[in-house]
């Protein structure tokens, strides 16, 4: 009977750790169903669901041979899928399957351990994908839940109910926070993306390309996800000289623009005015090698290069978030020594096309008594001809699409008119080119950042003229001036802006600013925090940052006061409870009793105490019982009179025999 009840016992330990597991197993996979295959996740939880089978109906486990089957298919599906064995999703798979398969076999604490040390490996993984804040609370309860069954599995009780564990295990973790934050704040940061790897983008992020072509730019401009965030050092420029520099396409080949080679790596000459403009910008990754900046930058960061055309180009392509500081001027000119042949690059355009803009632009050239009458005129152009600025322009059909764009629809977005101005200007022979970016960006009221989204992509003109070199000219402001002073909300109808929904509904904006401000902070404060934020920390602590050895030393000592503290807390939760009165009363007695030659020994009840000391002493026997006896009424009958006892206790004074 005794072999079968512990049969029976161990079975139900086995089942109070495999629940466990597969709990905890459970809440570090569901985030992976989101990017990885959906035959991964639906294999590795018809594998659970048979290993929980087996455990409570007794079904048959997969012997060797079918486990040995299992994992080669597991490595065959894998590689078909991702088309390699190596990288963050593949691994990961592997890892959900493997952790699958040897729950077949687990049996015992040592096996139950290693599933749940692969369990962890899986919950880490997800943050390869995804370090947003949703996903950051998700993963309190699912790490809570994994701390629950690693106590578990040590320590299966079937008498232990699931918030007695869950208790427990938020105990433990509770303590460890502050270790954490000391080794968050302390541990060398490494700069670049976690463990060097180059992870998955999402499919959705939107962003500018290297190209423009007629419906680029408005089909962007239809998202409200947010490009980037600045904060100003100082008073932020007016809204109309906000102008975000991206990317300067020079080329031109009938329909797209493109980028080009670059021929020069001199600037030029820079001229400014006004004061200097220094911010703090947050880029989402862009998946371009190039960082944004205000028109015009002079101060970039570290390792950017500052190219010909001012844009800020980068080694590697920004695909994790980056944060920067920038100064730049508002208000310039530049390159005013730029060769000619170098200009002669922004005059070439394609033959036999738009023959109907070229004759304009050679009219106005032929009557115009400077290139800077001839701007003029086909800004004159724009706003008084029944031009319109719209996002949905239609789709230009035709060879001449320039012609057919100025002549016929009339209708366009802001990359229309770019392109249309850029090639005037061509034909009338001043050098111009395109520049893509953004314009605008709201100020967020909850943390003051400008926030500036998809849908303020913009597209604008730069020409050159003699004497004063590259000029930023806007077209767009001369068809709709409110896009921008105003914003794409002036500029078009509420149906046409995809943030409009939270203009009319301004809780529901300001619900979203605050989400944004959030945001923002998670962003700044916990992600961002690398070597730079590391750096400026240790500086204002009085640390030095090259200093390995200072270093280990304060996070040893700050790690060693911390389970000091949690030693003296739990020393503190755990100590004897003090003495009652009572039992002060009673000891004094003892003392007095000691005092004479009567000891009471360790071992040694109250009334056999009291037997000895009569022995020994029989002039002190009836006052040793009457001590006694109160004593043990008022210890452990709660009955008799407290004050009475201690006033016994203090008359009593025996003396040497």
């Amino acid at each position: 009977m005794n072999a079968v009840l512990q049969a029976s016992f161990e079975a139900q330990q086995e089942r109070t750790r495999l629940s466990w597991v597969l709990v905890a197993l459970l809440a570090m996979t569901l985030p992976h169903a989101l990017h990885l295959a959906p035959w991964i996740v639906l294999a590795a939880a018809v594998i659970a669901l048979w290993r929980l089978a087996a455990a409570y109906q007794d079904w048959p486990l997969f012997n060797r041979y079918a486990r040995i089957g299992f994992g080669l298919l597991a490595f065959i599906g894998v590689f078909a899928t991702y088309h390699t064995l190596n990288g963050p999703e593949a691994g990961t798979a592997l890892l959900i399957l493997l952790a699958a398969l040897k729950l077949m076999e687990a049996k015992g604490l040592r096996d139950y351990f290693l599933v749940l040390a692969i369990t962890l490996f899986i919950g880490i993984a997800n943050f390869l994908y995804d370090q947003s804040i949703p996903l950051a609370i998700y993963m309190i309860p699912a790490v809570w839940l994994a701390i629950t069954a690693l106590l578990n599995v040590a320590h299966p009780d079937v008498n232990r109910t699931a918030i007695t564990s869950i208790k427990i295990a938020a105990r433990m973790l509770l303590l460890t926070l502050p270790i954490a934050l000391v080794l968050f704040l302390l541990f060398p940061r490494i700069p670049g993306p976690l463990w060097g790897l180059a992870l998955p983008q999402h499919p959705a992020v939107t962003g500018l390309s290297t190209t423009m072509s007629p419906g680029s730019l408005s089909s962007l401009a239809q998202s409200d996800a947010i490009a980037f965030q600045v904060k100003f050092t100082g008073a932020a420029p007016p809204r109309s000289q906000l102008y975000w520099r991206a990317l300067v396409l020079h080329d031109y080949d009938g329909e797209t623009w493109t980028l080009g080679k670059p021929l020069w790596n001199n600037n030029g000459t820079l001229s400014t005015q006004g004061v200097p403009v220094r911010y703090r910008m947050t880029l989402e990754p862009n998946d371009l090698n190039v960082l944004y900046a205000l028109d015009l930058p002079v101060l970039v960061p570290d390792k950017v290069q500052l190219t010909s055309d001012y844009e800020l180009s980068t080694q590697h392509a920004v695909t994790e978030r980056k944060l920067y500081t920038v100064t730049s001027y508002t208000e310039y000119s530049y390159g005013a020594k730029t060769p000619a042949w170098i200009l002669r690059r922004d005059l070439r355009l394609p033959r036999a096309i738009d023959p109907r803009a070229r004759q304009l632009a050679q009219q106005w050239e032929s009557a115009a008594n400077s290139p800077q009458q001839v701007v003029q005129d086909a800004l004159d152009m724009f706003h008084n001809q029944p031009f319109r600025y719209t996002l949905q322009p239609g789709i230009l059909t035709g060879p001449d699409s320039i012609d057919e764009f100025l002549f016929d629809t009339r209708r366009g977005f802001c990359e229309h008119y770019a392109s249309a101005f850029v090639f005037l200007m061509r034909a009338a022979g001043i050098p111009a080119h395109i520049v893509i970016g953004y314009q605008g960006g709201l100020q967020n009221p909850v943390d003051g950042y400008y926030v500036v989204r998809q849908e303020d992509a913009h597209a604008w003109a730069e020409v050159w003229l003699a004497g004063r070199g590259w000029v930023r000219v806007d077209p767009t402001a001369a068809v709709d001036p409110a896009r921008v002073d105003q914003g794409l909300t002036a500029a078009l109808p509420g149906s046409e802006v995809p943030g409009y929904f939270f203009d009319i509904h301004p809780w529901l904006g300001n619900l979203r600013n605050t989400w944004d401000a959030v945001n923002n902070g998670w962003n700044q404060w916990i992600l961002a925090y690398g070597p730079e934020l590391q750096q400026r920390l240790f500086e204002h602590v009085g640390l030095d940052y090259g200093n390995w050895l200072q270093l280990a030393l304060v996070m040893l000592v700050l790690i060693g006061g911390i389970l000091a503290l949690v030693w003296l807390l739990l020393w503190w939760r755990d100590r004897a409870p003090p003495p009652s009165t009572v039992v002060r009363d009673y000891r004094r007695f003892c003392h007095k009793l000691a005092m004479v030659g009567l000891a009471r020994r360790p071992n040694e009840g109250p009334l056999n105490y009291a037997k000895r000391i009569k022995r020994k002493r029989p002039d002190l026997a009836e006052r040793v019982n009457t001590i006694t006896a109160l004593y043990i009424n008022l210890r452990y009958a709660e009955t008799g009179s407290a004050q009475e006892f201690k006033r016994l206790v203090q008359a009593f004074r025996p003396q040497h025999s």
